[in-house]
């Protein structure tokens, strides 16, 4: 469960140069992601983050002060925190290069993330089991296997050998050969469960990738 901390405790989880997720909210319906980089923090004044230049040009029409921002990212602890706070934009910085300052938040949660962890996310994925190829999501992952969703009645039964191939390929080893470990009926469509023959590594860019993933789909 995600434990809530005081804003003293920022500094134990945010490390120079670690990668942040920065949402602008200017409303309950419009929200802009961006990747930004913690640069610092100066205790009882601002957080300091470096912003790329699109998202100066994309909101510069837009007065950026005191809107409501969300700040999600990965720290550096030996468990690899996943952190989250709201805070609000104090003002950007365009030159030298685009910086945005905001207010400390007075609280902030943290998630420890563990090895095992399942991560819930949406990500279009296919699934290959001899000549058949099903198209659906894939909606868990772990080291160990996941979840895919498909609105096709599956023609393969559980133990069955099959491959997938989603956006998380290129984090993964060439070779993940995987089998079915069981199929359930949903209210619309199949729920399918897939084991891995072994266990995946877990590598800092597959972990971010997934953090970033399960960030975008509401889960985190």
């Amino acid at each position: 469960m995600p434990s809530t901390h005081t804003k003293e405790d920022l500094n134990k989880f945010l490390i120079g140069g670690i990668k942040l997720s920065v949402t602008l909210e200017f409303g309950p319906i419009e929200k802009y992601t961006y990747p930004a980089t913690f640069i610092g923090l100066k205790e009882g004044a601002f957080i300091l983050l470096d912003v790329p230049i699109r998202l100066i040009e994309e909101q510069a029409l837009r007065k950026l002060d005191n809107i409501d921002v969300v700040i999600r990212g990965i720290s550096k602890t030996d468990l690899g925190h996943v952190i989250a706070f709201k805070t609000t934009a104090l003002f950007v910085q365009q030159r030298p290069s685009p910086l945005l300052f905001l207010r400390i938040p007075a609280s902030f949660v943290s998630k420890p993330v563990r090895e095992h962890e399942r991560y819930k996310i949406e990500l279009d994925c296919t699934l290959k089991h001899e000549n058949d190829v099903y198209e659906g999501t894939l909606v868990d992952f772990s080291i160990s296997g996941c979840g895919f969703t498909s609105l096709v009645e599956p023609e393969f039964e559980v133990g069955d050998v099959v491959s997938i191939s989603s956006p998380l390929d290129e984090y993964l080893e060439a070779e993940h050969p995987c089998s079915i470990a069981n199929i359930k009926k949903l209210h619309k469509g199949w729920m399918i469960g897939i084991k891995f023959t072994s266990e995946v590594t877990l590598s800092n860019e597959l972990k971010v990738q997934l953090l970033e993933y399960s960030f975008a789909s509401g889960n985190l």
